[in-house]
């Protein structure tokens, strides 16, 4: 396991079957070496993109190494296009675009995981999850919502746990598609918070923000929101709430695709939105 600082090295604490690695992202060389030193046939990126310089460079690393030869990079969203990310002014979109042009240009095989939303979001903190708490659209703490648009567009929520079965599940296939995708539940905005509202036994506050204040890259404050102002100012997240909700309901967090993971691998169950959010805030857990 890669790590860009100490501190983050210090933040997630080795497993018994993990090693952590302190790496400089911006040296391509020192990159290379950690890649032929620990022989990576392949490497899994979740770095936190807001610039695309770091995983940029080890793609790089990647190519130049003689024993690496397959790359996921840090996608973990849904497929969009430059000019969407263009239109929203969206960095970590542009980003991960750049990620996937880089890999074009090598002879590493890859591919981009797409599973909407993490679910994870939703259960926090109860249900075990390795993501920092992000509040989008539903702040089931304190039973507000405030949803982006009509709420009747489906959504694709996907906890982060799931995801990771089958990433090491496709690791063993032969060959990999540009795209894989996991679906762990679709359901509305408007559906996802009637299930709150059954697991908590009570109504929830309800707005709704229509397209022209999401258009303007504002969202409705929820009560859970100022607290994240120190990892995110507030016009960052009121910004990236507002592109996500736009999003949401012109259906690009729809995920749609002619075959999925969940196919290829029966075996392994995707946790629901109802599975999560019950054991996330039942009264009774």
């Amino acid at each position: 396991m890669l790590r860009s600082s100490l501190r983050q090295f210090i933040r997630t604490a080795p497993s018994a079957t993990t090693r952590n690695t302190i790496v400089d992202y911006s040296d391509i060389e020192s990159l290379k070496k950690v890649l032929n030193d620990n022989l990576v046939d392949t490497v899994i990126s979740t770095l936190f993109v807001t610039e695309s310089a770091p995983q940029v460079n080890l793609i790089h690393a990647a190519e130049a190494s003689p024993y690496t030869k397959r790359f996921i990079p840090s996608i973990w969203g849904i497929p969009y296009s430059r000019a969407q990310v263009g239109e929203r002014k969206m960095q970590i979109g542009q980003a991960k675009l750049e990620a996937i042009d880089a890999l074009e240009n090598t002879s590493l095989e890859y591919t981009s995981f797409y599973v909407g939303y993490f679910l994870d979001y939703w259960g926090h903190p109860r249900v075990k999850t390795h993501q920092l708490q992000f509040v989008i659209a539903v702040d089931m703490e304190h039973s507000r919502a405030a949803i982006p648009g009509k709420g009747d567009t489906p959504v694709t929520f996907t906890h982060t746990f799931d995801v990771a079965e089958y990433v090491a599940a496709s690791l063993d296939l032969p060959k990999w598609g540009k795209e894989s995708y996991i679906i762990g539940e679709s359901v509305t905005w408007n559906e996802f918070v009637r299930i709150a509202e059954e697991v908590k036994g009570e109504k929830f506050k309800v707005t709704h923000d229509e397209l022209d204040l999401l258009l303007s890259g504002k969202i409705t404050e929820l009560p859970s929101h100022p607290a994240m102002y120190g990892v995110m100012p507030k016009d960052q997240l009121q910004a990236l709430g507002a592109t996500f909700g736009v999003w949401s309901e012109e259906g690009l967090y729809h995920l749609q695709p002619s075959e999925t993971l969940n196919q290829v691998f029966p075996e392994i169950k995707a946790r629901t939105v109802r599975e999560v959010l019950y054991a996330g805030w039942h009264q009774g857990n």
